[in-house]
């Protein structure tokens, strides 16, 4: 084989391999639009997710014992260990959160304080999220 035909081969292989090359950059290109770009998650975003994880748990406990006990627990403690394993403390400044109760019908989860999450009311009612 003549030194041009190992010449030719060679710029045909490395034609192949920019244009796979190429093909392959304008395909991630295609993907990389506005509409699939999400930001990543900030420490505030993610206080207020597990602020609002915490508080959705608790509701859904405090469901359930009301379902089998007809009435509303007292302290949020008495929903340890069978409906819930652990009572979890506000995320952010580690404070418990304010329940209230008028045993039957009615009650209350909710912050001392939700200005750290940007928010004046951040509280479930009656199992009905509640943020302002």
């Amino acid at each position: 084989m003549s030194s041009t035909g190992k010449l030719k081969i060679l710029l045909g292989v490395l034609l192949l391999v920019i244009v796979a090359i190429a093909g392959y950059l304008f395909y991630l290109y295609q993907k990389g639009g506005v509409e699939n770009y999400s930001p990543p998650a900030t420490e505030a975003d993610s206080h207020k997710t597990r602020v609002l994880d915490n508080l959705a748990a608790l509701s859904q406990a405090i469901d359930a014992y009301y379902a089998k006990n007809l009435r509303y627990p007292e302290r949020l403690e008495q929903l340890q260990p069978e409906f819930i394993e652990r009572v979890p403390a506000e995320p952010k400044a580690g404070t418990p959160f304010i329940y209230e109760t008028d045993g039957v019908k009615d009650y209350r989860i909710g912050l001392a304080d939700p200005a750290p999450y940007g928010l004046k009311e951040l509280m479930i009612k009656n199992g009905k999220l509640i943020q302002n």
